[in-house]
This record gives C-alpha cells, sequence and structure tokens, in this order.
C-alpha cells in the first residue's frame, strides 16, 4: 500500500469511528429517555394518587359502614347473654390430711445459722410437709418441718436438706420400709 492508500483509510476509519460515537450517544439518549417515561408511566400507574376515593364515594361508604357497624353490635349483644361464662379452671390441689389425726412434728434445722460472714442469719419462715402413716388400726401423721434461715445483707439463704426417702420424690410411711 502506497502512502496514499494509508492515508485515505485512516480518513475513512476514523469517519467510521465517529460515525459510530455519533450512533452510540444518539442510541444512549433514546435509551435514556425511554427509562425516564418508563419510570413516569409506571409512577402514574402504580403511585399512591391511583387509588384515591372520590368525595362522593367516601360518604356513600361510611353510611354503609355505619350501618354494617350497627348490625353487628346487635348481633354480639344477642349473642353474648346466650353464651355461659366461661368458669376459671383452677389447678387441683391435694386436700390436706385431716387434723383428727394424731401428728407427730419432726424439725429440720441447719447444722448452722450464722451466715458464712459471721453474722447470725434470722428465720424468715418454714416448709412444712405432711406424710400419712398407718399402724394397724391407727393412722398418724408425721409433719417435717424445715426451717429457713435468712440474712438481707449478703442475700444468703439457708435450709436444711430435705430427710432421704426410700422413694425418690415419695414420701412412703415407715411400715413400707424393708426390715
Amino acid at each position: 500500500m502506497t502512502p496514499e492508500q494509508l492515508r485515505t483509510l485512516a480518513a475513512q476509519l476514523l469517519s467510521q469511528v465517529d460515525a459510530m460515537g455519533k450512533k452510540s450517544r444518539r442510541d444512549q439518549t433514546i435509551i435514556d429517555q425511554l427509562t425516564h417515561e418508563i419510570a413516569v408511566l409506571k409512577r402514574h400507574r402504580f403511585a399512591k394518587r391511583s387509588e384515591q376515593i372520590s368525595p362522593e364515594q367516601g360518604s356513600l361508604l361510611d353510611e354503609l359502614l355505619n350501618t354494617d357497624l350497627e348490625a353487628i353490635d346487635a348481633e354480639l349483644t344477642a349473642l353474648l347473654p346466650a353464651q355461659a361464662p366461661e368458669e376459671v379452671r383452677q389447678k387441683p390441689k391435694r386436700a390436706p390430711l385431716p387434723p383428727q389425726f394424731p401428728r407427730t412434728i419432726i424439725h429440720h434445722e441447719p447444722e448452722s445459722t450464722q451466715c458464712s460472714c459471721g453474722y447470725q442469719l434470722q428465720r424468715i419462715g418454714e416448709d412444712v410437709s405432711e406424710k400419712l402413716d398407718y399402724t394397724p388400726g391407727v393412722f398418724t401423721v408425721e409433719q417435717h418441718v424445715r426451717g429457713k434461715w435468712a440474712r438481707r445483707q449478703c442475700e444468703t439463704l439457708i435450709q436444711a436438706p430435705v430427710p432421704a426417702q426410700v422413694i425418690d420424690k415419695g414420701t412412703p410411711p415407715q411400715v413400707c420400709w424393708p426390715m
């Protein structure tokens, strides 16, 4: 190729690059315009104002709602007296052992009523558990009283341990113990 042909080829290529650049800018402008137009149309179609109700329609709805609410209230008042009030079910409790049975009171106190810091603990209450015992012809009740001792300043609470049982979490009488 001669230098003249190279210059012409270069000029043609530059003009093609310019034409493609102009076309690319024009296409991008069209894309931007269409994107903007789509966004405007979406806002118009799905915006809050598309769901607005005219004032005339609102007054019609208010009247209908008021009549519906009154009808519902009338139905509820008619149904409420017909329903029996539900009783609150209480958790069943074990009845206390009858007071006429002779009782043997056994006190269980902690080994020491002094706090680890050296101060005296105060008695704040007690836990009482009863165990029915039967010897042929006679019912007796063993009452196990475990005192609660505490000191407020150091938040200490001491109580004697539960006496050992033959059956875990059970209170069989001594008659049931193996000989």
